[in-house]
């Protein structure tokens, strides 16, 4: 920091910046193909699902947690984000139901019309209308994001003598089939809590419902329909048709599901489940798998993959009550009777939701490190083994929900960070070489263990019937002030909480120089790298970054000019912060819980990141 017991004769600040002015043109920011980078609003951001569009870009899905003090509570809404590869912002769009509708996105599709061009976007999730039947919900969009449909699922389930209906739901994932149609998965929680069902509901891309199927564990039986049964679906992937080679038994195209099945009221018996349907829903093959009722721990089917050899890849998540983190476990399996063919386990990496095979054959995985606590990519070879484990992050909380393999080999993965934010978390966008290596960035190899259990596949029985109900509502869209920040390489970042700062220090080197002066000028004129955080920028302290922030660094640097308002004799908080810091997972978890779901805990109805 620079001392102000003497200050050099120089010239006057306004002369100082014409000088600066003119040292732009050699100015620009630093940009590369490989980059660590965070989107988002003032608000709580995070990427659950990123997928690739036909043009050649990307398209993320949120929910964003808005906090008011005029309102009762927190406003949870569809965050719908499209990007290019180098993670810049090339619409974004916040979405509602109307007039008040809360709504957690867990997944979204690219709409391709029959003649084979992208027509828009569907989006699922999480809806907070507790005590509806029709809590399934399903909206779409246009090609930039603008709302075009909006409907909502459930109705009574056909059994005589009762009227069991949902009370809410979950949408986990959404997928177009080959034949054009809309297919979503997840699960309903029953009336009075008497059980939670999976479901697969079908329906046109104007969403018109064909069907919607809901299932129970036939072993979990005990009264009706589903009473006494917790299952979900959480995945789902199209299976062509094959021939068995082990029965010689015939399997129809369809879809192949994994979630989790369990008995109600009963700790420590949940197991993966893995489906094959015919194109109707109608089960052909089912199976549980993963560690033994009895070896007390539970499991859970996140993501699956048909591979490229026509076998199956399931990964499941291992939730262990010795208090041990949760780790993973990938399961592959005969694409025809679901017979396990091989099962590894890695330790220290918990999965976040997602399995996608390279050109090369390999696998790769994105979540969180177990012990490292950072947004993680596991990359695997065919026969389990590890090709490279490495963690991407700073000083909080990083978790990694997607990742994808580009056309060059290099790797793009999407989640949400608390460490270098707007608000209390952004999505977070990291692209790395082939080999998960990032140069100049904060890249760390991680700790994990293997092994391969011999676990035996289980049988089980799903039973299915229809439900009828479909409505529509109404939707609405605005374009937030969605901002990218360019993280690395490039700018650095100090160990320090993501909200705390040195008043003027623009660069995060905790020092106030001529440095920081051009850096505010490049983010006013030429489109440079916003400060992290933003607040460090405003040099004056008047509650924005204009060119009188510049003006009053270079006075207090050169002219004898004011001290800057704290915090400045030492990194700290904005005394005006009014956003929570987030540090640890735990910390995360619970901010998320308490915002997003409004303290409820249904616990076997969540999605993936409260499986913990």
């Amino acid at each position: 920091m620079s001392s102000t017991s003497t200050k050099p004769k120089v010239p006057a600040a306004p002369q100082i910046l014409a000088i600066l002015l003119l040292s732009l043109a050699a100015t620009y920011p630093v940009s590369a193909q490989e980059h660590m980078a965070n989107i988002g609003t003032r608000h709580f951001e995070m990427s659950m699902e990123m997928i690739p569009t036909a043009d050649g870009n990307y398209v993320t899905v949120a929910p964003v947690v808005r906090t008011s003090s005029l309102s009762a509570g927190p406003a949870v809404k569809i965050y719908l984000n499209k990007i290019d590869e180098n993670s810049n912002v090339i619409w974004s769009r916040r979405i509602a139901e109307s007039p008040d509708g809360q709504h957690i996105p867990l997944s979204v599709v690219e709409i391709i019309d029959p003649s084979g061009n992208a027509v828009g976007y569907a989006v699922t999730g999480f809806d907070f209308q507790f005590g509806k039947t029709d809590p399934i919900f399903v909206v779409t969009t246009d090609l930039n994001g603008h709302i075009t449909n909006l409907r909502r699922y459930g109705g009574t389930l056909p059994i005589p003598g009762a009227n069991i209906t949902p009370m809410a739901g979950v949408g986990n994932k959404i997928i177009q089939n080959n034949q054009g149609q809309l297919v979503i998965v997840g699960s309903l929680l029953l009336i009075d809590n008497v059980g939670v069902v999976p479901f697969l509901l079908n329906v046109d891309t104007n969403l018109q419902l064909n069907f919607l199927r809901v299932y129970h564990d036939a072993r979990y039986l005990n009264n009706l329909f589903g009473f006494g049964s917790m299952a979900s679906f959480d995945d789902i992937v199209v299976a062509p048709a094959v021939d068995d080679p082990q029965t010689g038994q015939f399997a129809p195209d369809g879809y192949l599901i994994t979630g989790g099945t369990k008995p109600a009221g009963t700790a420590l018996t949940a197991e993966t489940l893995v489906l094959r349907t015919d194109l109707g829903g109608n089960p052909v093959a089912t199976g549980v798998y993963g560690p033994m009722p009895s070896a007390s721990v539970e499991s859970k089917g996140r993501a699956i993959e048909y591979t490229s050899l026509g076998l199956v890849k399931v990964v499941s998540l291992v939730v262990d009550p010795t208090g041990a983190p949760p780790y993973t476990q990938v399961f592959t399996l005969n694409p025809g009777n679901l017979n396990l063919l091989q099962q590894d386990q890695y330790f220290g990496f918990i999965s976040h939701g997602d399995i996608r095979e390279t050109v090369n054959g390999e696998f790769i995985l994105a979540g969180r490190g177990a012990w490292d606590r950072e947004g993680a990519v596991l990359r695997i070879r065919n026969n389990g083994s590890i090709v490279f484990y490495y963690g991407y992050g700073s000083t909080n909380v990083e978790l990694l929900t997607d990742v994808h393999e580009l056309y060059d080999g290099t790797l793009y993965s999407s989640g949400v960070t608390t460490t270098w934010c707007r608000g209390p978390a952004d999505q977070y966008m990291v692209r790395t070489r082939p080999d998960g290596t990032l140069p100049g960035c904060p890249v760390l190899s991680l700790n994990i263990d293997t092994n391969s259990p011999q676990e035996p596949k289980r049988n089980t029985e799903m039973a299915v019937e229809f439900l009828t109900e479909h409505n529509t509502s109404e939707g609405m869209d605005i374009t937030p002030n969605t901002v990218k920040r360019h993280i690395c390489p490039g700018p650095i970042v100090i160990a320090a909480p993501w909200d705390w700062f040195i008043r003027a220090d623009f660069t995060r080197d905790q020092q106030i120089n001529v440095g920081d002066a051009i850096a505010s000028l490049s983010k006013l004129f030429s489109g440079g790298p916003d400060a992290i955080p933003e607040n460090a920028a405003d040099a004056n302290a008047d509650g924005a970054h204009d060119l009188g922030d510049v003006i009053y660094t270079l006075s207090y640097l050169f002219a004898g000019g004011q001290t800057p308002a704290a915090p400045f004799e030492q990194v700290g908080p904005d005394p005006e912060a009014e956003e929570p810091n987030i540090f640890t997972t735990e910390e995360f978890f619970t901010y998320f819980g308490l915002n997003a779901r409004f303290g409820q805990t249904q616990s076997d109805l969540s999605f993936d990141l409260e499986f913990e």
